[in-house]
């Protein structure tokens, strides 16, 4: 674990003494990197077993299915945690910036709550229902990251969902005097893990406490992401006792293309 994540920041040209201070720092958080190299082994022995039973006659084409999908999902769980894992150490060490373009944030919205009601049915969610809610206008073109905005919301989103068994998630996003903010909020019984992993200084630490050992590495690198961005987090109950997370962080309102006509002739720019 210890020579993928040196070799994945060489290939960034982390060369700056700041950057390599800090990413020595990252690397040597023992309980950080514990917990993402015991759900590495986790996720790969799933795969190996499910693959290995994939091969044998006895079962039936249905079960085949099953075990197929179960590899899929465990491919996916470890790109996301090794996406999550390197884009904060890689912000952390200031070896990359953001990649902020001009993006449509309702129809990003929406294509979130779209994911998250798929998700919801492949894990078997039937007794959760989604709530969508969001004050935007029909199109809002704001510059953030896209790739980022939409890991840290999806972390939290899957959070909510492994400690909700039954009730609602409401799934929302605001934007006001250059904040974008997005919240979930639960009716499930997830509110002290969420606190404790999302606002202690040392969440590393948290992760231990946890039966999800995925869940609970993935909501420490969205918090050390959001933070990365300069953003900010709230937790707190709810009426419905379950757990409101807040997460926001700046964002410029894109004003579109600006048509200026030359004084010299009549060709237009676009800017």
């Amino acid at each position: 674990m210890f020579e993928i994540l040196r070799n994945a920041c060489s290939e960034k040209d982390l060369t700056t003494a700041i950057g390599q201070k800090k990413m020595n720092q990252m690397i040597n958080k023992p309980n950080i990197l514990a917990g993402v190299s015991h759900e590495v082994r986790t996720q790969m022995n799933s795969i190996v077993a499910f693959s290995y039973l994939l091969n044998n006659v006895r079962f039936s084409e249905n079960e085949k299915r099953e075990f197929s999908e179960q590899i899929l999902t465990s491919c996916e769980q470890l790109i996301g945690l090794f996406e999550n894992f390197f884009d904060t150490a890689a912000l952390e060490a200031g070896s990359v910036k953001e990649n902020l373009r001009d993006t449509d944030a309702t129809r990003l919205f929406e294509s979130l709550t779209s994911d998250f009601r798929v998700l919801m049915r492949k894990k078997g969610k039937d007794k959760v229902v989604l709530i969508q809610e969001d004050n935007l206008p029909d199109k809002l073109i704001l510059k953030i990251d896209t790739a980022r905005t939409t890991r840290i919301v999806n972390n939290l989103f899957r959070n909510s969902l492994e400690s909700t068994f039954s009730g609602f998630i409401k799934v929302g996003c605001t934007f006001n005097d250059e904040t974008i903010t997005f919240y979930v909020k639960d009716s499930g019984q997830g509110f002290s893990r969420s606190s404790d992993l999302l606002l202690s200084d040392n969440p590393e630490i948290q992760h231990s406490d946890s039966q999800d050992t995925y869940s609970a590495m993935n909501l420490i690198l969205a918090r050390n992401l959001i933070l990365a961005l300069e953003g900010k987090i709230r937790v707190e109950a709810n009426d419905a006792g379950g757990t409101s997370v807040f997460v926001s962080w700046p964002a410029k309102e894109s004003r579109g293309l600006k048509i200026l006509t030359g004084s010299s002739s009549e060709n237009k720019i676009a800017i």
